[in-house]
């Protein structure tokens, strides 16, 4: 008996070990036309970047790829998540595969300087202040999964499920399959 579940138990690690190196070795498709609705989606978060951050588009245009990675991973100013939200629409051949691999990492920065934004999850608990009014987020931009869902969701125009301040890794991992999965498609 113990020889079965030593086996079932390296079996489940193989098994995982092999999703993480796919998850790894993601990149975008080399594609001469984007669908439709994700072309949409990438124009109309440009056209919002262009809107909301005009005076400071000569800065932020600069951002790399490597710096608004770390403040998704890191950083609680809620500045940069909104930013990178219109921001990785320029960027999004580099920023989808790397979102997607921050799907399944529940580590969670906090958030600070998020105005009037709302996640009803983080009030509730008292984690977060009600003004009254403001835009809803459903996903917990606390964490860095959320967040990731947050940003990929904005610019492809899709939504595969929310990341919840609950949600379990296995609920993660399986929302991560669902972006794996869209993104081969797309070859």
């Amino acid at each position: 008996m113990k020889n079965k579940i030593f086996f079932l138990v390296l079996t489940l690690i193989a098994i995982r070990t092999e999703a993480q190196v796919s998850v790894d070795k993601l990149k975008f498709p080399k594609l001469e036309k984007l669908p439709d609705s994700f072309q949409q989606s990438v124009d109309k978060q440009i056209k919002d970047y262009y809107r909301l951050f005009k005076k400071d588009s000569s800065t932020t245009n600069h951002y790399t790829v490597s710096f608004m990675l770390d403040k998704i991973d890191s950083d609680s100013n809620y500045q940069y998540i909104f930013l990178a939200e219109f921001w990785s629409a320029f960027h999004y051949q580099d920023m989808i595969p790397e979102l997607i691999k921050r799907i399944a990492n529940k580590d969670e920065i906090g958030l600070v300087n998020s105005a009037d934004l709302i996640i009803w999850e983080r009030v509730q608990a008292k984690q977060m202040q009600f003004w009254g009014h403001g835009g809803v987020s459903s996903d917990d931009l606390f964490t860095v999964a959320g967040r990731a869902n947050r940003i990929l969701t904005k610019v492809t125009g899709q939504n595969f499920g929310n990341v919840s301040m609950y949600s379990t890794q296995d609920q993660l991992v399986t929302l991560q399959k669902s972006w794996v999965k869209w993104l081969k498609e797309l070859e």
